[in-house]
């Protein structure tokens, strides 16, 4: 069907008709707090402090405001009390505010912790009108009396008695009073009359003072030079502007005008008048925006350079497309034709050869200075010459079109139900046409790129097709949410989609998404314009940089609803809108990065203002942040993001972060906001959060924990050294007797090779030498060998032998006793039990001076015992596991294959005692 904004029925123009009479629902000009401050009408003073608040005092008490939240100071709110309401005036000292108040004195407040205070004085007055802050003294009237005050001593110093004061103001090096009888000048703590008129306002700058009379403006500088200017008109309030290059002023008819501080010139502006009334004070805060206090209450304005050219006709959508012909602008009407914008470019009666149908145009398209129009009958096309229209000529040209793009001298038609037609100009015919039947994903073509790759991108009811001039065939791209895509652009080789409703898409040219902008925004118009992308959309007007894909909606284009047609001509950026046509300088403004702020603070129920360093005891406790960007211009909802500990940003749903179940430890949170045009601000918040540790994992104990670590890693380096070296060791007595079993080998076999020589060449003697040469050689490393085995003799023949040898070799006496069924276990029991013997009285003997063993083997309860008694503490290093040797290694490898006990045992005497008990079970 055809696109969503077109085809609108009675109920759906009313809703239109809302929005463009009170704004649209999705442009909030303001927070819900704004409307409160807006009610105000006892207000007195407007600040701005060093912060970025806006300051309101007056009967209601004092009220910090920052565009999202406002907090009140007054008796009137237990959270944030002041025993008064009512300030006259107050001002900025550093982060302190000084108050004159109606009924309690001199007040101090704190403006970052909200915290107040009376100042001492010696007056022993309660009302206090205008007071200033001059030199370190202050400055302040009580019922006609003007004083002086010593803020170190508390003394006082009456400079006037009898003097009806308006205000008391202040440049760097001079005082000014004003009231009805002139302006006076402090001069050693007497008043000067310098301007015999009565004062009707005064402000200050740097270096001069700008007063008001009835007729005059006079700007006076410290020096005493004086310039006047004569005005038609009474001004009741003016400020400064921020860059105190300019001032505004506003009568009591509530026009505001715009002067230059150093000539008195009246200046051009865009702010738009206020309500008539008495103004009590204006502030120009450092978004640009203009803040009046009066008996309306409280008022903003902001500068609007944008032109609007009012376009409204009779019909009932008033959706208008625009074109330059012959270098005028056109529009095309959704009813009632083509009309003129400004200059006339033909007749309105060239409308007349519109069939009823054709009246309703839905895109305008020059091609070689031939304007080709979209209707809801088919294409039509403007004839310069005659400035009469008429169809063009080709079948079933009778249909709803969409949309209009040439190139390469070609028309590229998208129909709303019968896909897309490519009109040849230089034919004037239909050359090719492509549906779904070609695989298109809609019969429903919303836009056209044409590209010089033979590539032609399409958006289609159902997302995003791209076909192949060349190869004909068509690739189908979905998109997410399903939105429907309403117009497409190319910048850099990049496919720029907008969507009515999910932003705008980025593709390369392959098709894959490379970025995404915009979410939640209905966007209506894409337009290219010296590599830079205007998106229109609804509401609001917005520029796209293809580099970086930033975002942001040019400045006071919030209020309206665009169609989508825009057009540059003459160096500015014409799109139209359901009002008419508005008209904006190309020229670039500076960004304007806003502070971000932390607002307030609340830790577990309770706050405080901005932020500090928060510890909190456990992970348990509840962190609320209310975030606040200082930007009080209108336009979009201000977005928040927000990081901790350098990891990725993280979006904030409001203004509002909440942080709960934080482990314990340190973090560094950093947070990000955008401006009133959805650019984000290079001035960022900090705040430090501290989460104590639990008892057990404070830093002293965790230092006991990482010495006592370090300590168990080097003992464990420690004991896999030593393990280390005895594998090392056991490893080298290895290859030291395979080395010498080697060597015997050798000599044997080179013995016996020369005499099988010897033998062959019948030369006996010689071959028997050699053999019994190999047979000496065979028994000298046999005698040598130890009885390490059991070699198939029995436990009763093999261990006394043992003792012997032990006795002979080592003067070592081995006494044992056997049982008389140490013979009956299976070979292979007594083999290993006779090694185990061997091995510990070896190990023994080398390791110590034992001189006596007391050997016992017995079967006991299914187990086989062996016992060996030394008198000396000669068997404790077998229980190592780290310092072994290979008898150690030896025993366990048996004991573990044997599913057999090993313990050993040192005695108060310095004796020792070996015990292994064999399981007799498991043999079987």
């Amino acid at each position: 069907m055809l696109l969503n904004w077109r085809l609108i029925a009675p109920l759906t123009y009313t809703f239109i008709t809302i929005i463009v009479l009170f704004g649209p629902f999705t442009s909030t000009s303001f927070a819900s707090d704004a409307f409160q401050i807006k009610k105000l009408t006892h207000v007195n003073k407007l600040l701005q402090d060093k912060q970025g608040f806006i300051w309101l005092g007056g009967q209601q008490g004092l009220t910090r405001f920052d565009g999202e939240h406002s907090i009140n100071f007054s008796s009137d709110n237990p959270k944030h009390p002041l025993p008064f309401n009512w300030i006259h005036d107050f001002v900025q000292v550093d982060n302190t505010l000084l108050m004159a108040t109606e009924t309690h004195g001199l007040w101090s407040l704190d403006s970052q912790t909200g915290h107040a205070q009376p100042i001492v004085d010696d007056i022993g007055e309660d009302s206090f009108y205008d007071i200033t802050v001059f030199q370190g003294s202050y400055y302040f009237q009580t019922a006609n009396k003007l004083y002086k005050f010593q803020p170190l001593t508390g003394n006082s110093l009456l400079i006037s008695d009898d003097i009806a004061i308006n205000e008391i103001v202040n440049t760097k090096g001079s005082l000014y009073i004003s009231a009805n009888s002139g302006l006076y000048k402090l001069k050693d703590n007497s008043l000067i009359k310098i301007i015999e008129q009565s004062i009707t306002a005064v402000i200050t700058l740097n270096d001069s003072v700008i007063a008001f009379t009835k007729n005059n403006i006079y700007s006076i500088s410290d020096t005493g030079k004086l310039i006047n200017s004569i005005i038609d008109e009474s001004i009741y309030q003016a400020a400064r502007a921020y860059n105190q290059e300019n001032f505004f002023t506003v009568n009591n008819q509530g026009i505001i005008n715009k002067y230059s501080a150093s000539s008195l010139e009246r200046l051009h502006h865009g702010f738009e008048d206020i309500q008539p009334g008495r103004v009590r004070s204006i502030l120009h805060d450092s978004s640009g925006v203009l803040w009046f206090a009066s008996n309306q209450g409280v008022e903003r304005r902001y500068e609007n350079n944008i032109k609007e050219h009012p376009k409204a006709f009779d019909i009932i959508t008033n959706a208008n497309e625009i074109a330059l012909l012959d270098n005028e602008i056109i529009i095309g009407s959704y009813g009632v034709g083509l009309q003129n914008f400004k200059n006339k470019v033909f007749n309105a009666d060239s409308n007349n050869n519109f069939s009823p149908k054709g009246l309703k145009i839905t895109n305008l398209a020059i091609v070689e200075d031939e304007l080709f129009i979209a209707t809801f009958d088919g294409l039509w096309r403007l004839n310069k010459q005659s400035n009469q229209v008429s169809r063009v000529n080709f079948p079933n040209n009778n249909k709803l079109i969409l949309k209009l793009k040439q190139h390469n001298n070609l028309l590229y038609i998208a129909t709303d139900n019968n896909g897309l037609y490519v009109y040849d100009l230089s034919k004037k015919e239909i050359l090719w046409s492509i549906t779904p039947e070609n695989g298109l994903s809609s019969a429903e073509v919303i836009d056209i790129l044409p590209l010089d790759n033979g590539q032609v991108w399409l958006t289609t009811a159902k997302g995003l097709d791209i076909y192949n001039s060349n190869t004909k065939a068509i690739k189908n791209i979905n998109i997410p949410n399903g939105n429907k895509l309403v117009s497409i652009a190319l910048v850099e080789d990049k496919v720029f989609a907008a969507s009515l409703g999910d932003g705008i898409f980025v593709f390369n040219l392959e098709g894959q998404i490379l970025a995404h902008r915009g979410q939640g925004i209905r966007f209506s118009g894409l337009l290219v314009e010296k590599n830079e992308i205007w998106a229109s959309a609804r509401p609001g007007l917005y520029r796209l940089d293809p580099q970086n894909y930033q975002l942001s909606m040019l400045e006071n284009t919030g209020d309206y609803s665009f169609v989508g047609s825009s057009l540059v001509h003459n160096g500015a950026l014409y799109s139209s809108h359901y009002r008419g046509i508005l008209e904006l300088n190309l020229t670039k403004q500076p960004v304007f990065n806003p502070r971000t702020l932390i607002s307030m603070t609340t830790v577990s129920g309770e706050s405080y203002l901005l932020n500090k360093t928060i510890k909190v005891a456990s992970n348990n406790d509840l962190i609320t942040l209310d975030l606040a960007s200082l930007d009080y211009r209108p336009g979009l909802a201000k977005k928040f993001q927000y990081r901790i500990n350098n990891n990725n940003w993280q979006p904030i749903s409001g203004s509002q972060l909440t942080l709960t179940g934080l482990a314990s430890g340190n973090y560094h949170v950093e947070i990000m906001a955008t401006n009133s045009l959805g650019q984000w601000s290079d001035i960022k918040a900090y705040t430090e959060i501290n989460v104590a540790y639990p008892w057990y994992w404070t830093i002293e104990l965790r230092i006991i924990y990482a010495i006592t670590l370090l300590f168990i890693i080097l003992l464990t380096a420690w004991l896999l050294y030593l393990r280390t070296k005895s594998i090392n060791h056991i490893h080298n007595m290895l290859k030291n007797d395979m080395r010498n079993c080697g060597k015997t080998i050798k000599i044997i076999q080179r013995n016996l090779h020369f005499a099988a020589t010897s033998l062959a060449n019948n030369d006996l003697e010689q071959g028997k030498q050699l053999v019994e040469k190999s047979l000496i050689e065979l028994e000298k490393n046999i005698s040598s060998q130890e009885p390490d085995n059991l070699e198939g003799k029995t436990l009763a023949l093999a261990i006394p032998f043992l003792a012997e040898y032990m006795k002979s070799k080592y003067q070592v006496s081995l006494h044992f006793t056997l049982d008389d069924k140490a013979d009956s276990f299976n070979y292979e029991l007594k083999a290993d039990i006779y090694k185990v013997i061997f091995e510990a009285l070896t190990s023994a003997i080398y390791k110590s001076k034992v001189e006596n063993f007391q050997l016992t083997l017995q079967e006991v309860k299914d187990k086989v015992w062996l016992t060996i008694n030394s008198d000396n503490d000669c068997f404790k290093q077998l229980d190592s596991k780290i310092n072994f040797d290979l008898a150690s290694y030896t025993i366990r490898q048996i004991t573990s294959k044997h599913y057999a006990s090993f313990h050993t045992f040192d005695n108060d005497d310095g004796s020792s005692q070996l015990v292994i008990s064999f399981p007799l079970m498991s043999l079987n």
